[in-house]
């Protein structure tokens, strides 16, 4: 019998479950009265807040500094923290904390869900919590002082500036003012603060701890995954500030400064790569700028950190496959190594399943809302790569376009920022039985295509 469990809870479906115990359990918080500053929130919306919440997505469908009370805002907080981290790493740090071992299974889940696949899971654990805490709190202080500089008191800038600290590293994109955070566009410590924060937080805690191993000098080199992970990042970071700086200059950055508009076309470069705060409405952008953040929403972080989309390295052996295809070679080699082919063919699968998620609820969107295409695949996008972007609700501007949609709608994309935040393949291996190894070939044959 426990085998049979055993084989029924694999890992992927436990990690699944696990999300949609929490997702539960945040709903059935929200809906108290004590969450809410007025009427009750309805279960969809309470369902919808949960998932964006354990999902560090950041679509909302309640203006979250007005509607949520500080119970509210607090179970808010949890979920991001606990989706940030990932609830099996609280878990297991649990574990540890009591000095209890964990089981090869725990083990093998933990390492499932955090992308950790190299063993010593336990010492890892306990460095991502050190590491968790410490940008944590450092943003927290920063931004403590930027929000009393500017007029509020003491409990209520303390909160704010934990709040967005932990929002920000982990690239939940909620925060406490309804128009995010246009109205400090031009405020530099706040801007670069919580735009450090999330791209920290998305580089992915094994590429953190490689960094923190080179300035105490622990070892003399980066692994090729740490080389590609920030070479992908500056790539990007540079390609989509200097494309948002050129096509906005004289649109929605018209009347800022030279300076405020560099710094700005940086954050906005930064926050479609899954951490969905913005300092400019995207409802207000060209189109052009809507494909970029499309482009760059799908991308998403780094593996192994709080962010999701498609993940940076997978694009990358994507184009380094691509090339070595036409170049004719048969290896795929990057900064002086060979790249094993099982994890090409990942990243296609990957890739591949993606698409799937996202052109399925596509399809459903289409039919269920009276809304135009782009702005209906702006918030697919947003949802499976947990960034948290809209183009806003027409009905109430505070809010996300899922707000206008029907319950259908709004399902659509409760199940789309499950899936974004549990990973496509971790989607497939949970729905569909793997088979053992094969003890034989069947004969081969070829099939045209292109």
């Amino acid at each position: 019998m426990s085998r049979k469990i055993s084989r029924l809870f694999t890992p992927p479906r436990v990690i699944l479950l696990g999300y949609i115990i929490i997702i539960f359990i945040g709903a059935c918080l929200l809906s108290l009265p004590i969450a809410s500053t007025g009427s009750r929130c309805s279960f969809i919306d309470s369902i919808f807040t949960s998932t964006s919440g354990i999902c560090v997505t950041g679509l909302i469908v309640k203006d979250t500094p007005h509607y949520f009370t500080k119970f509210g805002k607090t179970i808010l907080l949890i979920l991001i923290q606990l989706g940030g981290l990932g609830y099996m790493t609280i878990a297991s740090l649990l574990f540890i904390v009591l000095k209890k071992r964990l089981s090869i299974r725990q083990t093998t889940v933990t390492e499932e869900a955090m992308g950790y696949p190299f063993g010593g899971i336990g010492k890892f654990i306990l460095q991502v919590v050190k590491f968790t805490i410490g940008f944590e709190l450092f943003g927290a202080l920063v931004l403590t002082l930027c929000f009393w500089g500017i007029g509020f008191n003491w409990a209520n800038a303390i909160f704010k500036g934990v709040f967005h600290s932990v929002s920000a590293f982990c690239n939940a994109g909620f925060a406490l003012f309804s128009d995010s955070l246009a109205q400090f566009i031009c405020e530099p410590w706040i801007i670069f603060t919580m735009s450090g924060l999330f791209i920290v937080g998305g580089l992915g805690f094994i590429v953190i701890r490689e960094i923190h191993q080179r300035i105490r000098k622990e070892r003399t080199s980066f692994t090729l995954h740490t080389k590609l992970v920030l070479l992908s990042t500056i790539v990007l970071l540079g390609i989509g500030t200097i494309l948002i700086l050129a096509i906005e200059w004289k649109g929605c950055f018209a009347n800022l400064p030279v300076w405020c508009k560099l710094q700005a076309s940086f954050f906005q470069s930064a926050t479609p790569r899954t951490a969905g705060f913005q300092v400019v409405r995207v409802g207000e952008y060209r189109p052009a700028t809507r494909l970029i953040s499309l482009i760059l929403m799908f991308v998403g972080a780094s593996p192994g950190g709080t962010g999701g989309g498609i993940k940076t390295t997978t694009i990358v052996l994507i184009l380094m496959s691509i090339y070595a295809y036409f170049r004719g070679k048969k290896d795929i080699n990057g900064f002086g190594r060979s790249i094993d082919s099982q994890f090409v063919n990942r990243a296609f699968i990957i890739a591949s399943v993606s698409i799937l998620i996202v052109g399925g609820g596509m399809l459903i969107l289409c039919l269920s809302e009276s809304k135009s295409f782009i702005a209906l695949l702006f918030e697919e996008i947003s949802a499976f790569g947990t960034v948290g972007l809209s183009v806003g609700s027409a009905i109430n501007p505070a809010c996300s376009l899922s707000y206008d949609f029907t319950n259908l709608g709004k399902v659509v994309i409760i199940l789309t920022m499950l899936a974004g935040r549990v990973g496509s393949l971790t989607i497939g291996t949970a729905f569909i039985h793997a088979v053992g190894r094969e003890t034989f070939k069947l004969p081969k044959e070829s099939v045209l295509t292109g």
